[in-house]
């Protein structure tokens, strides 16, 4: 007998747990860490990543905006949606424990690394499975994330986001 798995969860249960967490994060590490080789995120600006990626307005906003446009330009289309910006701080502090379980479970499962010296956290050099058409809007998002908050200091990406670190 096979039983459906998905059919006992919500959809926001599918992915608003520490395995899809960890996932999202381990993407969005690989994307920082391939903008700038040899520089891995702090460990705080992990705490963004979820709370815009699982958040269907933002994500949208991130999957619409190219990635050599930057963060920039995600934060003007942003302004369009203010509310939105706005509630970046609050979903931030609401999935803080969502947060430190995916990091939790990333740390588990070798995925992730933290740099304890200075709070970074590394995306660990492991093969993956491909994302499944699925999943594949939340990583392609998450690792365009990345490659933005490469780009700028952390101090402007909180400013820009309106989020007190």
């Amino acid at each position: 007998m096979q039983v459906n798995i998905e059919a006992n969860i919500s959809s926001v249960e599918a992915v608003q747990n520490s395995a899809m967490g960890a996932i999202i994060l381990w993407w969005f590490g690989r994307g920082y860490e391939e903008e700038i080789l040899g520089e891995l995120p702090l460990l705080h600006l992990s705490f963004l990543v979820l709370p815009i990626i699982l958040h269907r307005p933002s994500l949208n906003l991130v999957s619409s905006t190219n990635v050599s446009s930057g963060i920039g330009k995600f934060i003007e289309k942003f302004e369009l949606h203010r509310e939105d910006l706005m509630a970046v701080h609050t979903r931030t502090l609401a999935m803080r424990r969502l947060s430190l379980q995916a990091i939790s479970t990333g740390i588990s499962t070798g995925l992730l690394n933290i740099v304890y010296e200075d709070a970074r956290l590394r995306a660990n050099d492991v093969k993956i499975r491909r994302p499944t058409e699925r999943i594949k809007p939340y990583t392609a998002a998450a690792e365009k994330l990345g490659r933005w908050m490469a780009r700028v200091p952390p101090t402007t990406t909180f400013s820009l986001l309106r989020v007190s670190p």
